[in-house]
């Protein structure tokens, strides 16, 4: 009698103690897998700063040591885009990645992001592949001009600008 009586107050508390969190802990929710990887993947701000400094310094010394190969189009192309690739990644630490992805991909930058990673991708194959120092050559010249007119997409009227020096009318010479 007395334990029938006790179940039916435990049973009239117990929501009462749950609204004001006290009484029996519940065990915590099981994340998902997405938010495992974003917590063990999330960076502070000086190992963001750490991050992005390697990153494109290495990216940098290495596009900066590619001439030396110069005579070597092949190893040259290698070396060109791995240090173009680490200085594209290295703005990953700064902003992460989906926000990265997600301005690379937006509506006036699409064209000239998938240009770029298109001649990246080739220029490493016919180099590292293929072993083509014509292919090379001539991806390595896209891969520029595709870097140069990605860069200026994210420049105020900096399409714009290049389109005027190239000769193209300024009715032509809106940015996208």
């Amino acid at each position: 009698m007395a334990s029938g009586w006790l179940e039916s107050v435990k049973g009239k508390v117990a929501p009462l103690a749950s609204r004001l969190g006290i009484g029996d802990e519940e065990a915590p929710a099981e994340q998902s897998l997405l938010q495992q990887v974003n917590e063990a993947t999330t960076l502070d701000k000086t190992q963001r700063a750490i991050g992005f400094a390697v990153c494109v310094g290495i990216g940098l010394l290495l596009s900066f040591m590619a001439p030396m190969f110069i005579f070597r189009p092949t190893k040259f192309a290698a070396i060109y885009s791995l240090g173009n690739t680490l200085s594209l990644c290295s703005t990953m630490f700064l902003m992460g990645p989906i926000r990265q992805i997600k301005r690379m991909f937006d509506s006036k930058r699409w064209l000239s992001t998938c240009i770029y990673l298109l001649a990246l991708v080739l220029t490493l194959v016919s180099a590292v592949v293929l072993h083509s120092v014509i292919l090379s050559i001539l991806f390595i010249a896209i891969q520029f001009s595709a870097f140069i007119w990605y860069c200026a997409s994210y420049i105020p009227y900096g399409q714009s600008f290049i389109k005027r020096m190239l000769g193209f009318s300024s009715a032509d010479a809106d940015d996208g």
